[in-house]
């Protein structure tokens, strides 16, 4: 009885302790020097569980975003900082300031973008497969809008090129000539629909694609998570949202402009592949 007793108290423990590692929040943003207590340097994207202490040095700046909630606080240094269970609070220095921002419908999304972020910078000696199509966008994925802009490589000095939109079943939508490589889709698509699109010129035909659209609710998840996608933070997790609702296509090209903006967090660079 007093072993059951024991081994029941020993698991209740193990089962607290658990809970209490579990990742609360993690690091949107970050600049300067700035370390986790006992562990090492902050990494971007990194997951932060209750109790995690980050020290920051003068002139460092670490945004921690809760993604269940969309509580964001910036930390300036220099100081010492608290994360706890929903807010981040200062030991030494400036307390952080908060905001709001989108919360994710599946925190989950950040772990698993961060672990492809990880993987892809491992294997940054590998060159990565071409694309089997010279249309690039959109191929093979779910899209979070009904009227993307198509594009594909080309020669510009092949003249025009020719593109046609049709359903799943191949019945013809929109057709279109432009001398550029991208156009936007002259029709609006339905939601939750697969569709297919190709190319061609004078010479013959440049390539051929299938795409879906996301159904309504996934785009009006898109379409308010972009409206309020302004600072660098707020875009970050809008690159979340689009991955979290399936359009990895449309997700790479969000990490890829962050990237262009910040080369100093190869991670960004390394999503957007």
């Amino acid at each position: 009885m007093i072993r059951a007793g024991v081994a029941a108290l020993v698991a209740a423990f193990a089962l607290a302790v658990a809970h209490a590692a579990e990742p609360v929040a993690f690091v949107a943003d970050l600049r300067g020097a700035a370390t986790v207590e006992g562990d090492g340097k902050v990494g971007f994207l990194a997951e932060l569980p209750a109790g995690t202490r980050l020290l920051l040095g003068t002139g460092a700046r670490v945004v921690v975003t809760y993604a269940a909630t969309g509580a964001e606080f910036t930390l300036n240094g220099p100081g010492e900082f608290s994360v706890e269970a929903t807010e981040v609070r200062a030991a030494k220095g400036a307390q952080p300031a908060k905001r709001m921002v989108q919360a994710l419908a599946d925190p989950g999304v950040v772990a698993r973008t961060a672990r492809t972020a990880t993987a892809s910078l491992r294997m940054r000696g590998v060159r990565p497969e071409g694309p089997k199509t010279a249309l690039e966008y959109p191929v093979d994925a779910p899209v979070a809008t009904l009227q993307p802009v198509l594009r594909w490589r080309g020669d510009p000095n092949a003249g025009a090129f020719t593109v046609t939109l049709t359903d799943s079943a191949g019945t013809p939508l929109w057709k279109g000539t432009t001398p550029s490589t991208n156009v936007k889709a002259g029709v609006k698509l339905a939601p939750a629909r697969g569709y297919r699109w190709t190319v061609a010129t004078a010479q013959g035909p440049v390539g051929e694609a299938r795409f879906e659209t996301l159904p309504a609710e996934a785009i009006a998840l898109a379409d308010r998570s972009r409206a309020g996608a302004k600072t660098f933070s707020q875009r970050i997790m809008h690159a979340f949202v689009l991955a979290g609702v399936g359009a990895s296509q449309d997700a790479r090209q969000a990490w890829a402009e962050l990237a262009r903006e910040r080369p100093d967090l190869p991670e960004l660079a390394a999503l957007a592949r």
